[in-house]
């Protein structure tokens, strides 16, 4: 249930057309909140669980890329 819902979320954030993707087309923690509609609390339980791969660091920013995040999708 929970992918299905993540699927939905990330499928309706990215074809938002006014939607920016964070530094170099990565996925911010505050888009990845936005896209799933979650808290940030919510973000690191589902790393910590594996229902979220980990995230890039960049200096002290987390980032993701989508494809990352669309491939832990069945």
């Amino acid at each position: 249930m929970i992918e299905r819902v993540v699927e939905r979320k990330l499928r309706e954030h990215l074809n938002q057309e006014n939607k920016s993707l964070g530094r170099d087309g990565r996925m911010s923690l505050k888009e990845v909140m936005a896209a799933l509609d979650i808290s940030k609390q919510c973000v690191y339980n589902w790393i910590k669980d594996d229902k979220l791969p980990k995230p890039a660091r960049i200096g002290r920013r987390l980032y993701w890329s989508p494809d990352a995040i669309k491939a832990m999708m069945p």
